[in-house]
C-alpha cells in the first residue's frame, strides 16, 4: 500500500515540475515591463508626550523616541497636522528603590491640530524593569502600527 502511495505522489510531483518547466518556456519570450510599481507612503506621524522623573521611564521614552525615529513606518514630528500623540507618564514602581522598575500609562490619540480636541483611541499601563525596556517598545512600536492602520481614516483629508 505504501509502494503504491509512493508512486503516486512521485508520478504526480513528475507532472507538477514539467508543468512547471514549460509555463517557464513560454514566460521567457515575454518582456518583463521595466515601470516599478508606485507604493503608497504608509508611514504616520507620531509624537511622544513624556512625564516622569524616574530614570527607567525616561529611558522607556527615549528609546521610544529612537525607535519611532528609525523606523519607515513613522515619522517623529512635533508638527501641527494630524498625527498620532504617545502620552507616557511614568513613575518609579518603588519610590524607596528607584532602579527596581518603573510604572507607566500609555494612551494614544489622534490629534487632528494644536486648536482641535483629541480623540483617545486607547490605554494601557503596565510595569516595566531596565531588561523590559527593549521588548516594551516593540510592543508600542507594533501596537501604534496596527492603531495607524485601523484609524487610518482620520489622517485623510
Amino acid at each position: 500500500m505504501q509502494r503504491i502511495l509512493f508512486t503516486f505522489l512521485s508520478a504526480g510531483l513528475l507532472i507538477m515540475l514539467c508543468a512547471g518547466a514549460s509555463l517557464a518556456e513560454e514566460k521567457r519570450g515575454e518582456a518583463i515591463p521595466d515601470k516599478p510599481a508606485v507604493v503608497p507612503d504608509r508611514s504616520v506621524a507620531v509624537s511622544v508626550v513624556h512625564s516622569g522623573e524616574d530614570n527607567i521611564g525616561s529611558k522607556l521614552a527615549s528609546d521610544l523616541k529612537s525607535a519611532l525615529n528609525i523606523n519607515s513606518l513613522f515619522k517623529l514630528t512635533e508638527d501641527d497636522k494630524p498625527k498620532l500623540r504617545l502620552l507616557l507618564k511614568t513613575v518609579s514602581e518603588f519610590p524607596s528603590r528607584p532602579a527596581v522598575g518603573s510604572a507607566y500609562s500609555l494612551v494614544w490619540v489622534f490629534s487632528k491640530s494644536a486648536d482641535s480636541l483629541e480623540y483617545l483611541l486607547v490605554h494601557e499601563t503596565g510595569v516595566v524593569d531596565a531588561e523590559g525596556i527593549p521588548g516594551l517598545v516593540a510592543h508600542i512600536l507594533e501596537r501604534t502600527d496596527g492603531l495607524s492602520v485601523k484609524y487610518s481614516y482620520l489622517f485623510e483629508k
